[in-house]
């Protein structure tokens, strides 16, 4: 640990000469708005949301509700189109179940693929609701968690990806993996399209394989991001400074970049038997960590936001579990196409950010600012860098 960090301090040294100086802070452009409705079906928080580019330009925005229902709902809208709101319906039992959907991967109108964690089921739908073919992603007919098994898994910061015949799932090991002391490659699910087999890869780098206890899926899970190549995926561990880069062809896991911030404090640990204690809140929310990764393909920039951990009075309240704390503090590092800091800029400009909300489309970044008594549309702006 202590090595890591005066690595990390050498790392802070170098970067000093960035170009911090050229750019202020981060705003919002308020001319450059995008709105998407929210029907009585839908919600506005996108836990899993998913943007799809269309061949003419157009850049749809796919959305699940984090709650269950029966019949499934995946709502499609587009950020160019405030009047499109289609809503594709997917029974959860009968010929063409899907089961309850809690992850999803939006290939075209014509390969949906729907997942319920609990069932380690994947299907593959048209948009009319037919499955045309189901896989299974445990090694046995029980759905019951096993040591080895991994569940899908996935959020906005850490998406399903299609590489030619294989389809990458985010997922968790159903073992805490502080079992195997951080030591096992589960974090990610191959499956092949052609076969129905699957295989897990990604695991932890070094600094996570200890004897400490990390914490629950907010400082385990990391965070994935495509780039312009193909083969490479940028991985973003919660409680890690540098970047890594995953080759899917090796299937290695590489140190790639440093990315550290300027205000994360280290984890003060707690012990494992403590996970299902009033501890657990207090180190999951009185901890900061790198919430995700997002890699600009148009712009050739990174952006990395860092959640900082609630203050003590909010921290008491949360644990008292009497009121909501204050909001935390977040910030925004940003890295230029050569790994050159442009700067780490706080969020104050945006109140009400949510990491989830964060999408890159063609004419920037964005993220909602929907005000709280809005409830029958979804707002986006433009991040701009000033």
């Amino acid at each position: 640990m202590k090595l890591f960090y005066v690595l990390s301090l050498s790392f802070l040294i170098f970067s000093c000469t960035d170009k911090r100086k050229e750019i202020k802070g981060i705003d919002l452009d308020p001319m450059s708005q995008k709105v998407i409705p929210v029907n009585d079906l839908s919600t506005d928080f996108s836990l899993l949301s998913q943007v799809n580019f269309q061949e003419d330009g157009d850049a749809l925005f796919i959305h699940l509700n984090y709650f269950d229902s029966d019949p499934n709902y995946l709502f499609v809208n587009s950020l160019n189109d405030p009047e499109m709101d289609l809503v594709l319906k997917f029974e959860g039992e009968g010929p063409n179940e899907v089961g309850g959907v809690t992850d999803f991967y939006f290939h075209n109108y014509d390969s949906i693929f729907l997942i319920d964690r609990y069932r380690y089921q994947v299907s593959l739908a048209d948009s009319s609701g037919k499955v045309l073919r189901r896989y299974r992603l445990k090694e046995n007919d029980s759905n019951r968690p096993g040591e080895n098994s991994v569940l899908p898994w996935v959020t906005s910061k850490s998406r399903i990806f299609l590489r030619g015949r294989y389809l990458y799932i985010p997922g968790v090991p159903d073992q805490s993996p502080y079992k195997s002391k951080y030591t096992k490659e589960n974090l990610l699910i191959k499956m092949d399209l052609q076969t129905g087999k699957y295989t897990t890869l990604l695991g932890y780098p070094e600094l996570y394989q200890t004897d400490d206890y990390w914490g629950n899926i907010d400082h385990v899970h990391p965070s994935l991001s495509s780039t312009d190549d193909p083969d490479l995926i940028l991985v973003s561990y919660p409680l890690a400074d540098l970047i890594y880069s995953l080759n899917l062809k090796t299937e290695e896991l590489e140190p790639y970049f440093w990315m550290g911030s300027d205000h994360l404090d280290p984890p003060v640990f707690i012990d494992f038997k403590d996970n299902q204690s009033d501890k657990m809140i207090r180190y999951q929310y009185g901890t900061d960590y790198y919430f995700s990764l997002n890699y600009d393909p148009f712009r050739k920039l990174y952006w990395r936001i860092v959640y900082k951990k609630y203050d003590a009075e909010s921290l008491d309240k949360m644990v008292n579990r009497t009121e909501a704390g204050k909001p935390n503090k977040k910030y925004m590092i940003v890295y230029d196409e050569n790994l050159d800091r442009i700067g780490e800029f706080d969020l104050d400009s945006i109140p009400r950010f949510v990491g989830y909300d964060f999408i890159v489309l063609k004419d920037g970044p964005y993220i909602s600012v929907t005000p709280e008594d809005v409830e029958d549309e979804k707002i986006f702006q433009r991040m701009v860098l000033e």
